[in-house]
C-alpha cells in the first residue's frame, strides 16, 4: 500500500507550467483526493509565470520537487504537467536524497523523462499515471483505478491487452512516452534496457515520426537487449487511422529479435488510462 487514509500527497509541474484556467481542474483534483481521505500540498511551481511557459526556472522547479521529496509528510508526488521542458531539471536533482526519501513520483507524457531518470539513478519504482484524469470525464472510474493502484494492500495494475507476437513476457518495465523517453538517450539518465519490458506510447505524431523514433531505439540496441515490448495508445495515429499502424511498424523493426509484443488500449494519454509501474517487474501471459 503506497497511500493510506490521512496521508498527504504533493502536486507539482516539473515540465511546462499549467495555464491559469487549469486552476479549477486542480481544485477538482484536490476535492476528489479529499473524498479518498488524502491531503494535498502544492508546490510553488505549479502554474506558468507571466510571459513564460514555465512554472519557474529549472533550478526553482528542481528545488520545489526536492522540497516535496524531503518533506516527511508527503507520501507521494503527482506531477500534473506535460509538454517539453522537464529534462531541464535533471542536473539539479539530489538523487541520493530521492533514494533515501522512498517517495514515489507519478506522471506521464513529458514526465517520462523524470520517471526513468529517477529509476535509473536510484533504482526506485515510479509510476506512469495521469492524476488529472481524476477531474476528467471518467472521474468515477479513475477513483477506482486510483484506489486499486495506490491505496490497496496489494496494488492492482490491471489492464487488458492483446498479443501481436509471442504469448509471454516478463521483466522490469521502463519507458513511457516514446518521444520524451528518447530525450534521455546518450545521457546518464537513460535506463539499461537489458532484460526489460519496454513500454511505449505517444500522444502526437504520425507513422513517419514513429518510424524514426523506433529506429533510434533500435540503433541504441534497446530492442536487442529487451525481453519484450508493451505498446500503449498512440493517440493521433489511432484517432486518424494513419497507416502503417504502430503495430506494423513495431513488428517490422523487432522481428529480427523474436521479441514478444503486446498492445493495450488502457495505458497512455487516454482519459480512462490506468497505472503502470516503472522499475518494477511485470509478467504478461
Amino acid at each position: 500500500m503506497l497511500l493510506k487514509n490521512g496521508d498527504t500527497v504533493g502536486l507539482i509541474s516539473c515540465s511546462d507550467g499549467l495555464n491559469p484556467d487549469d486552476q479549477r481542474k486542480i481544485q477538482n483534483i484536490e476535492q476528489t483526493l479529499a473524498t479518498l481521505g488524502l491531503h494535498t500540498r502544492k508546490a510553488e511551481t505549479l502554474f506558468r509565470q507571466s510571459g513564460t511557459p514555465f512554472s519557474g526556472t529549472p533550478q526553482e522547479r528542481a528545488g520545489e520537487l526536492m522540497r516535496l521529496f524531503c518533506d516527511p509528510a508527503v507520501r507521494a508526488i503527482f506531477d500534473v504537467s506535460g509538454g517539453d521542458s522537464s529534462n531541464q531539471i535533471l542536473p539539479f536533482l539530489d538523487y541520493p536524497m530521492i533514494q533515501k526519501a522512498e517517495t514515489p513520483f507519478i506522471g506521464i507524457s513529458d514526465l517520462s523523462v523524470i520517471t526513468n531518470a529517477i529509476y535509473t539513478r536510484t533504482g526506485s519504482a515510479v509510476y506512469h499515471y495521469r492524476i488529472k484524469n481524476l477531474a476528467g470525464p471518467y472521474a468515477e472510474e479513475q477513483k477506482r483505478i486510483f484506489l486499486n493502484s495506490f491505496m490497496s494492500r496489494r496494488p492492482v495494475y490491471d489492464f487488458s491487452y492483446r498479443w501481436l507476437s509471442g504469448t509471454r513476457m516478463e521483466g522490469v518495465t521502463i519507458g513511457g512516452n516514446i518521444r520524451c523517453f528518447l530525450k534521455l538517450a546518450g545521457t546518464p539518465y537513460f535506463p539499461d534496457p537489458s532484460g526489460k519490458i519496454i513500454f511505449l506510447e505517444a500522444l502526437g505524431g504520425g507513422p513517419a515520426r514513429m518510424a524514426s523514433l523506433l529506429a533510434q531505439l533500435d540503433q541504441l540496441s534497446v530492442f536487442e537487449a529487451a525481453n519484450g515490448i508493451l505498446l500503449g495508445t498512440f493517440s493521433e495515429m489511432q484517432k486518424k487511422e494513419l497507416t502503417p499502424e504502430i503495430e506494423q511498424l513495431v513488428l517490422e523493426i523487432t522481428e529480427k529479435y523474436g521479441l514478444p509484443v503486446a498492445k493495450t488500449e488502457q495505458l497512455g494519454h487516454g482519459e480512462n488510462a490506468r497505472c503502470l509501474p516503472i522499475g518494477l517487474p511485470v509478467t504478461l501471459n
